[in-house]
């Protein structure tokens, strides 16, 4: 269910710019390397993902997420 959520999310954040759908989206899929997301796209999927989830993720959290994969483990732990 997280998985799906994220999915959703970053395919919001990320549609209108690259116009990908989340059903181009996987566990696997990574921000830079398949999304070519910059600084700003990942900090507008962060905020969404917060206000989504009603939480808040520590900049020590994000530290080594590479994939959507990696982001639904951290949430997973945080909620």
């Amino acid at each position: 269910m997280v998985l799906e959520k994220l999915t959703g999310i970053i395919a919001d954040a990320m549609g209108t710019r690259l116009k990908i759908s989340a059903s181009d989206i996987n566990e696997n899929t990574g921000f830079i390397t398949d999304l070519h997301a910059d600084s700003v796209d990942i900090a507008t999927i962060i905020c969404d993902i917060e206000d989504e989830f009603n939480i808040e993720i520590e900049d020590e959290a994000l530290e080594g997420i590479e994939t959507v994969g990696d982001v639904a483990d951290r949430i997973k732990n945080l909620i």
